[in-house]
Order: C-alpha cells, then sequence, then structure tokens
C-alpha cells in the first residue's frame, strides 16, 4: 500500500511539474507564432491593399478628366463593382473617396450582377455589372434558399454528379448600378469532364424554370430592361473554400468593418498614411489603411496630406485561423513529447527511489548483520581475556589463548572482505583485462584445496576448457569463493565437478538444498547459505563479493538447486 502511495506521489509531481513546464513553453511559443504571423499578416494585406488600390487607380483613370474630376459616376461604379466587388467574400471592404472627403463606391455585400454589355445598341463581348439588394425583393426565407443555392458546397465526384446551381435573372430592369429583378430562375448544373487533380473541367445542364421566384415589380420609370443576367461567383470561384467563407461571414463584424472605411472624418483626421489596427477579439485584428491617388499626392503643414482620391481598405484577420494547423500540430506533438518523457522520467524516478530504498535496507541489514558477527567473536574474546586475567592453569590458558586467536582471525576475516567489497564497488578501481584459462583457474584453486578434500574424502573432477577475457585475479578470487562456498556444503565423502563449456562455468556440489525462497538471497552480503544449509560457516560476504566482481565484467550469474546437491553458475558470453 504504502508503496503504490510513494509510486503516486512520485508519478503526480513530475506530471504536474512537467504540465506547468509545458504550458508555459507553448503559451510563449504561440504568442510568439502570433506575434510573427502578425508581421506576415500585415505585409501581406498592405500587398493586398496596393494591388486593390492599383485596380481602382486605373479605373479612376478611365472615367476622370484632365482636371482629375469625375465624368459619369455610374459608368465609374460599374468599372469598380468589376474590379472590386469580390472583395467582401474574402472579409474586405473598401471605400473611394474624393479629394475632399466626399464618397463615391464602397462594396456591400448585395448580390453582384453580371449581364451583356451593349453600345449603340449592339450586343458587346464585354460583360456589364450592376448590385441587386436581394432583401428589398424577395423575403428572408427566399433569400436565404437562393444563398443556399449560390453558395452550395458540392464536391462531385463523377460525371453526372452535381456540380453547381446557375441563378439566373430571367429578365430585369436596370436603375444606374442597381438591379431591378424580373424573376431569378435556379437550374441544376452537372459534371461531365474531370481533370487530372479531379476537379471538373467541363458540365451543363439544361435550363427547366422549375424554380422561380418572381419580384412583382412593374416598371413605371422607363428604366432600361434586360433579358436575362447571372448571380454571383463564376464558375471557377464556385468550391467549398469560397462557399465556406461566403456562409461563414460574420455580417455584423462585416458591417462595422464596412461603416469604418465609409467613415469620412476618419479619413480626414489620418494624419499618417501608414496602417492603424485594433484588436477586435483575443486572436482577431482589424486592419485600417488609406491609399492616396497614385498620380497626387502633396503634403499640407508637413503633417497632412492631400490627395484628388482615397481608397480606404479594412480587414479583419484572425490570427488563429492562420496558425491554427501549425499551432494544433506543436501542442499535440510537444504534449506527446512531454507526457513520454514524464512518464519515462517518473519511472526511472521511481525505480531509483526503490533502488535506494532497498539499498538502504540492506545496509541496514548488513550493518545488523556485520554487528552481530563481530559481537559473537567479542563476546568471546571477552570472556577468554577475563579468563586470562584470572590465573588459571597453564593448559586453560593456552586454551583460551587459542580461542581469542580464532576469534581474532574470524574478526580480521570479516573486515577484510568488508575492504574487499568497499575496494570493489570503488569507482576508482581498475581491472587488467587479459585472456584466462578458467581449466588452469580452476586447477590452480583446487591446488589450495586439495589437502582438505582428501581429508573430507571428497572427490573433485574438472571437465572441458576455455579461454576467456578478463582480471585473471578477480575470476580466480570467484573460482575459488564458489569452490569454498561449495567444500564447506558438501558432506565428507560427497563430490564436487567443474564444467566449462563454450559459453559458462559451472559448479556442483552434493549435499543439501538452498531453500527455494531464499536461492536469491545468498547473492547479498551477510545472506549464507547455511540459512538453509547448516553446515556453512562463512563470513556471509563470500557470495557477495562473487556478485559485485561478475557485474564488474558484465557477466550473468545464479544458482539452483540441482539433482542431489547445489550448482552455482556465470556466462561469459
Amino acid at each position: 500500500m504504502q508503496k503504490n502511495i510513494t509510486k503516486r506521489i512520485i508519478y503526480t509531481r513530475i506530471f504536474s511539474a512537467f504540465l506547468v513546464i509545458y504550458l508555459l513553453l507553448m503559451t510563449g511559443f504561440s504568442i510568439f507564432v502570433i506575434s510573427e504571423e502578425q508581421e506576415v499578416a500585415l505585409m501581406e494585406f498592405q500587398s493586398y491593399a496596393a494591388g486593390v488600390n492599383n485596380q481602382v487607380t486605373d479605373a479612376l483613370k478611365n472615367h476622370i478628366n484632365a482636371n482629375n474630376q469625375v465624368m459619369d459616376l455610374v459608368p465609374l461604379k460599374k468599372e469598380l463593382i468589376k474590379s472590386t466587388g469580390y472583395l467582401t467574400m474574402f472579409g474586405t471592404e473598401l471605400a473611394v473617396f474624393t479629394g475632399d472627403y466626399q464618397l463615391l463606391f464602397h462594396t456591400t455585400d448585395f448580390w453582384i450582377c453580371s449581364f451583356p454589355a451593349y453600345a449603340d445598341g449592339k450586343q458587346l463581348d464585354d460583360a456589364d455589372y450592376g448590385y441587386l439588394n436581394p432583401r428589398e425583393w424577395f423575403s428572408e426565407a427566399q433569400v436565404s434558399e437562393l444563398e443556399n443555392y449560390l453558395h452550395a458546397d458540392l464536391r462531385p465526384k463523377k460525371a453526372g454528379d452535381l456540380w453547381y446551381y446557375e441563378v439566373d435573372l430571367q429578365g430585369f430592369w436596370l436603375d444606374q448600378e442597381m438591379v431591378i429583378p424580373d424573376k431569378i430562375t435556379v437550374n441544376p448544373m452537372y459534371a461531365s469532364t474531370f481533370d487530372e487533380q479531379g476537379n471538373v473541367s467541363s458540365g451543363g445542364g439544361a435550363h427547366t424554370d422549375d424554380i422561380v421566384y418572381t419580384s412583382g415589380y412593374e416598371n413605371t420609370r422607363d428604366l432600361l430592361y434586360f433579358s436575362h443576367g447571372d448571380i454571383g461567383v463564376p464558375f471557377y470561384q464556385r468550391s467549398g473554400i469560397w462557399s465556406a467563407a461566403n456562409r461563414e461571414r460574420k455580417s455584423e463584424k462585416q458591417a462595422e468593418l464596412r461603416q469604418l472605411v465609409t467613415d469620412a472624418e476618419k479619413l480626414k483626421n489620418n494624419e499618417q498614411l501608414g496602417h492603424s489596427s485594433q484588436r477586435v477579439a483575443l486572436t482577431t485584428y482589424r486592419y485600417y489603411l488609406p491609399m492616396p491617388y497614385q498620380n497626387s499626392l502633396d503634403v499640407i503643414d508637413d503633417q497632412k496630406y492631400y490627395s484628388d482620391f482615397w481608397t480606404v481598405i479594412a480587414r479583419d484577420i484572425n490570427m488563429w485561423e492562420r496558425c491554427s494547423a501549425t499551432l494544433v500540430f506543436v501542442w499535440i506533438s510537444c504534449l506527446v513529447l512531454f507526457l513520454a518523457v514524464a512518464f519515462i522520467l517518473s519511472r526511472q524516478t521511481y525505480k531509483t527511489y526503490r533502488e535506494r530504498e532497498e539499498l538502504e535496507k540492506q545496509r541496514q541489514e548488513m550493518t545488523n548483520a556485520l554487528a552481530h558477527d563481530l559481537k559473537t567473536p567479542l563476546s568471546i574474546i571477552s570472556g577468554y581475556a577475563q579468563n586470562l586475567q584470572e590465573n588459571i592453569h597453564t593448559e586453560k590458558r593456552e586454551h583460551y589463548a587459542g580461542h581469542i586467536q580464532a576469534n581474532v582471525d574470524r574478526m580480521d576475516k570479516i573486515i577484510r572482505g568488508m575492504l574487499e567489497m568497499t575496494r570493489l564497488e570503488s569507482d576508482s578501481l581498475q581491472m587488467k583485462i587479459e585472456e584466462l584459462s578458467l581449466t588452469e583457474a580452476s586447477n590452480e584453486v583446487l591446488d589450495r584445496y586439495r589437502q582438505i578434500c582428501q581429508e573430507k574424502s571428497i572427490a573433485v573432477d574438472i571437465e572441458g576448457e576455455a579461454v576467456i577475457k578478463a582480471d585473471h585475479s578477480m575470476i580466480v578470487r570467484v573460482i575459488d569463493n564458489f569452490f569454498v562456498n561449495a567444500l564447506e556444503n558438501t558432506p565428507e565423502g560427497g563430490s564436487i565437478s567443474i564444467r566449462i563449456f563454450d559459453d559458462r562455468f559451472e559448479i556442483h556440489n552434493s549435499g543439501s538444498h538452498i531453500a527455494e525462497d531464499r536461492i536469491n538471497e545468498i547473492w547479498l552480503p551477510f545472506k549464507k547459505a547455511d540459512l538453509s544449509r547448516s553446515h556453512s560457516k562463512g563470513t556471509g560476504l563470500g557470495l557477495a563479493i562473487v556478485r559485485t566482481i561478475l557485474e564488474l565484467h558484465g557477466f550473468s550469474y545464479g544458482a539452483r538447486n540441482h539433482d542431489d546437491g547445489v550448482m552455482f553458475w556465470f556466462k561469459f558470453r
């Protein structure tokens, strides 16, 4: 239970820290991206406005006299409708003023109509343009239906699929630039052929006149009458992008923009030619830019500017819409990355915590075991030393002195084992790696204990050969400790066998088994095998030293009960 609580605390703290860092970094990154995008958007807007101003300038040149005065306003408006009527589709509003701030023209959300141009009673190849205010002639429901036809988001996939709706004027009157409809018909058009990109390249349909809207207007003012015309955007502009732009256009915001560009006082009070901007939503900025007629610009009083005509352009630019794809990708990617790193770090931190906890537990156990192992000989030494002080018989003195020496040797052995463990675990330890014959090393160890084996009638045999690269003295120490452990736990008349293979070393001894629940603990300091095999008299450090040496070499190791005894092994390839 405590482990789960600790684990939960570690994970919660690390994930919380990473989440805070993630939010701070992503917020800062988003602010930076949006601020950079503002600069890009401004440059694009200024470039776009300059292009529009060129179109307005060209139209003005065609309809003004030598004194820069408009000769006929109606054809000028029609020319401007033709040149700039598309602007509202992109959320841009435009107004044209005279030098004395009289409004000549401005964009509107009225429908743009095109119809054949005439001169001297003959139809020309060029088209003429005008505005149709649908709400002046039709109900809101009818206007909504017609706009759905005009901006239908149709995506044909094969020949015969619906392509778009052709919305036609079947008779209308023209009152200057304003169109007065007689009736409007809606005719479906179907795709015929497609290009390599899958876009419709041709199509058509029959004028069935199945859908008809009638205005009920009767001409009483001798206005010019036309038999037919078109409503809406050209067919090449009919796509989901354009349609969505029209459907999502916010009329209230568009009206605010239109009011802004048509405000003569704002233009009059604008002392600089540069743009002005204001935030109208969290990530939406409204840009306003007056531009002079290219053929006339004068400075008045070092601050005020005069031009024969002014073009005023305004647009709302949503920075989130421009940056959303990038920001969403970066936010999600970084979130996944941060979560992955937080998970890995949390797991590693918890693992380190558990290892430290386990090490602390082992340290405490080792300290207790060391104290226990030293306490016994110290008590014996203390007792015998006290007896020596009492001047007892000579033979007793020699007996007590022998026991004192034996226990001193035992304590010395424990201390030397601890010092060796410390040396092996030191970072400054340097191993001398060289080629080593395991058979020769085994015989070297056997020579040390051959007499003991003979006294206990223990049979020892060595089979196999292998040469490894290792520290000679350390590996000999490993084999020595393995052999001593086997020797101490082999009964009289038993056997010890050493098997050397191409990739492993094994040592078998007959005798009692190690308890299965303790077989993994024998590698820890003072976790003696005699906890389950009562004949052992070691210090409890031998196998711990073996473990340290083998881990230093990168060798795997283990022990298991085998047949009538125990097998210890290490694998070197």
